[in-house]
């Protein structure tokens, strides 16, 4: 039974003799033409050429371009041990002002303090040291004419016995 709404069937062609052998005749020569210029291609480019070397040990030198932010691992703060105006910056190992970030070296300056206020305390320490030193000479120079004064004492009473009593050096201590 046929429906109406149905499609009308198709019919298959039959393939020709001659179609069959024709289509693979196409697909072989595709195929030796593929392999050809693949074979050609590979022949006329440049020759393949390999770099030998003896395997050693060393440094291995790896360049990283990228963005971003470089941390160090460890901050340093650097602080004066004296307080005081600052009258001039050093000089990084590129020759620039210290600032900030800089790369400075051990032993670099990295600012000078105005010493004004320290050279004029070293003064006054100076001047009391002398002063001091001073002192201790003129009291070095009493002890010598005291030691003299009794002596002279001592001499005037062994010449005149009778004549006052003087206290003896055991009184004073001495």
């Amino acid at each position: 039974m046929l429906d109406k709404h149905a499609p009308e069937c198709e019919t298959v062609i039959p393939c020709s003799v001659f179609e069959k052998p024709l289509v693979i005749a196409v697909c072989v020569l595709a195929l030796v033409g593929g392999v050809g210029a693949w074979w050609w291609r590979a022949r006329s480019g440049p020759p393949l050429s390999f770099r030998t070397a003896a395997v050693k040990r060393g440094d291995l030198v790896v360049t990283i371009n990228a963005t971003g932010t470089v941390e160090p691992e460890e901050v340093v703060d650097v602080g004066a041990q004296v307080a005081g105006q600052i009258i001039s910056f050093g000089r990084d190992k590129n020759g620039n002002t210290v600032d900030y970030g800089s790369i400075v070296e051990e032993e670099t300056i990295l600012a000078q303090i105005d010493d004004s206020v320290y050279a004029a305390d070293v003064a006054l320490a100076r001047a009391q040291l002398e002063q001091d030193k001073a002192g201790e000479v003129s009291a070095a120079a009493n002890l010598e004419q005291m030691k003299a004064k009794l002596v002279q004492s001592r001499s005037r009473l062994e010449k005149n016995p009778g004549t006052r009593s003087f206290p003896t050096a055991a009184a004073f201590n001495l």
